[in-house]
């Protein structure tokens, strides 16, 4: 009786927890009385709650504002905010706040915004998301893009260039999927030109039964893609979902470039917990994969070619942080003090010769190349 009576004690104590927190909607209005709904975080129990001071701060600061009380000030801080829109949950000691609005600067702008909190701690948590290359094999994602993808988006892009005389910023490679009625839908990344120009924006997607797509998914990929709920769980569960998943994503690198500006390469590697390397690489126009092996030490990575048992050239690869007008810039979602560089170069069999590599793309499950 006594472990059933400190049981439900418990049960009382959670929920009344889960209650402490709340977000409610402040409606405020601008100068041409537009009205916005900004989200505010109370602890309903303790009003200094530092971690929720914490979290109101960023949010104020997100729209550039001085707090959340009506006047003419603040009025005059929305001018350039209309139809702000927001919804949140919590779950977990993680608050998840979605907001949408448009921000008129320069250019107008849609904003959709989605923020992870730790409600211990008001720090923002960043979601750990699973990218598109994460979800095959290392020889899968290559045949799956060439088979179906790379083809269609390439013709699309040529033809944006030429409507824009400028190239994108995104590239083949930048792919958002769902699934739908058990079909993959991918669709390319919409964010390639600034707006000025954004009417040229390539634009292209595909619709692909499961049933197709299955040989060429690792084992993450098979969960989320054909056994599991995973796009119908809520933000906060698929945060969860997201930071156990990515701890099983193999560190495989796919890279992509030319040798000496001419010859376009393809390269999937695997990095082990042992710091060895296998993979291959093929040259776009043959697709014929040679295998490569090697090991990473620190920012380097040696690899060593081979084809049918024969040493045919070498690798060697290198992240810096310092300018390289070379290199393929890699921008950290942090801060600019971890932005990186990766150069390359191919050398022959008895290394006589030598080329530089321009590397033009590189897909990994983490924001970085390789980390360590």
């Amino acid at each position: 009786m006594k472990s059933i009576l400190f049981l439900l004690f418990l049960l009382v104590a959670c929920v009344s927890f889960g209650q402490d927190i709340v977000v409610e909607k402040v409606r405020l209005t601008n100068n041409d009385n537009d009205v916005s709904e900004i989200p505010r975080v109370k602890d309903l129990k303790n009003a200094n709650n530092v971690a929720v001071e914490k979290i109101n701060a960023q949010i104020l600061d997100r729209f550039m504002i001085t707090g959340f009380e009506q006047n003419e000030k603040l009025a005059e801080e929305l001018t350039n905010w209309f139809g702000i829109e927001c919804s949140s949950e919590l779950k977990d000691d993680i608050l998840y706040i979605w907001l949408s609005g448009t921000y008129y600067g320069a250019y107008d702008n849609d904003i959709e915004d989605c923020f992870y909190f730790n409600l211990k701690t008001g720090e923002e948590l960043q979601m750990s998301e699973i990218q598109f290359q994460s979800l095959f094999t290392l020889s899968g994602y290559l045949d799956f893009i060439n088979k179906y993808w790379l083809k269609g988006v390439k013709k699309e892009f040529k033809e944006a260039i030429k409507c824009a005389d400028s190239e994108p910023y995104c590239s083949y490679y930048d792919i958002d999927y769902s699934v739908d009625e058990n079909k993959l839908s991918i669709s390319l990344n919409d964010d390639c030109y600034p707006r000025v120009v954004r009417v040229c924006s390539p634009y292209y997607n595909l619709s692909i039964p499961l049933d197709s797509v299955k040989t060429y998914l690792n084992d993450v990929g098979k969960y989320i893609l054909v056994e599991s709920d995973y796009f119908s769980k809520s933000p906060i569960d698929k945060f969860i979902e997201n930071k156990r998943l990515k701890e099983k994503i193999p560190d495989n690198v796919f890279l992509f470039g030319k040798i000496d500006d001419k010859y376009p390469i393809s390269m999937a590697i695997c990095i082990d917990k042992q710091n060895q390397i296998s993979g291959y690489y093929y040259y776009d126009n043959k697709l014929q994969k040679l295998n490569l092996y090697g090991g990473k030490n620190g920012e380097d990575i040696l690899l060593t070619e081979e084809v049918n048992g024969k040493i045919t050239g070498f690798f060697e690869l290198k992240i810096s942080k310092d300018y390289n007008s070379k290199g393929f810039f890699i921008m950290a979602n942090s801060n600019e003090e971890n932005d990186e560089y990766l150069t390359g170069k191919w050398y022959d069999a008895e290394k006589t010769k030598q080329f530089d590599i321009k590397f033009t793309e590189a897909k990994t499950k983490n924001s970085w190349l390789w980390e360590g």
